[in-house]
């Protein structure tokens, strides 16, 4: 039963973007007071996922592919952002059996410290997993309810030497949340932070079309992602 009941609990859990690094992108904004933006991104992670000890699910490869909507609410110092999209489970080892999945997130850019061409500043975004649905356990549909936030959080400088972009820094992901199966138990999903890095770089083409690329990097995880936006 408790092996079951760890079976259910991670072949849930690794459908949720809470348990997959997203893209994140420029630490800073370029965005002015009431400009509007819309774009789209995609990452791709991978993770090795652990109940208790003796009970690893490794190398789980997600991807998620996000429309994005973002608005500046002071000059080249603060945008607010939000995205919505899918999550589907790329490639499982461990042979669970999923399906894609909606999620949606809202974050913020803030350039503390701008300069010409060099800025520094803080990006942070909050990713929510919510799902009400059945699972076979023993042959029997059984309800679960899934509520799950990721928060992602990196730091540092970005560099815009001409119409490049060049940005990296330390970052931070944490988790929480819980799983509710009708007849077994409450779960919480609670992780300590993880602490890792980050690099992406781009392009401005024709001065309000902007293409960037990303690497992340935990002790439990790894992602790559890209994006594309058009400022209005």
């Amino acid at each position: 039963m408790k092996h079951l009941c760890l079976t259910i609990v991670l072949g849930l859990l690794v459908t949720a973007p809470a348990m997959g690094l997203t893209y994140l992108g420029t630490p800073t904004t370029t965005m002015r007071a009431c400009q509007w933006a819309f774009g789209a991104s995609y990452a791709n992670s991978e993770q090795d996922l652990e109940a208790e000890r003796h009970f690893p699910f490794k190398d789980l490869e997600e991807e998620t592919i996000l429309g994005r909507v973002a608005v500046g609410l002071a000059d080249r110092r603060m945008e607010f952002f939000g995205f919505t999209g899918i999550a589907n489970l790329a490639r499982d080892p461990n042979n669970l059996q999923v399906s894609d999945e909606f999620v949606f997130g809202l974050g913020t850019r803030i350039t503390a410290f701008p300069g010409d061409t060099l800025d520094w500043g803080i990006v942070a975004q909050f990713t929510w997993f919510t799902n009400e649905d059945t699972i076979s356990v023993a042959g029997v549909r059984t309800h679960y309810e899934l509520d799950v936030v990721d928060v992602q959080m990196g730091f540092g400088p970005c560099w815009r030497p001409g119409p490049f972009v060049l940005y990296g820094g330390p970052m931070i992901q944490w988790i929480d949340g819980n799983i509710r199966i009708d007849g077994i138990h409450r779960l919480d999903v609670n992780t300590e932070s993880w602490f890792g890095g980050y690099i992406g770089a781009g392009i401005e083409l024709a001065g309000h079309v902007s293409a960037t690329a990303e690497l992340q990097g935990t002790p439990d995880a790894w992602a790559w992602g890209a994006s594309l936006t058009i400022r209005f």
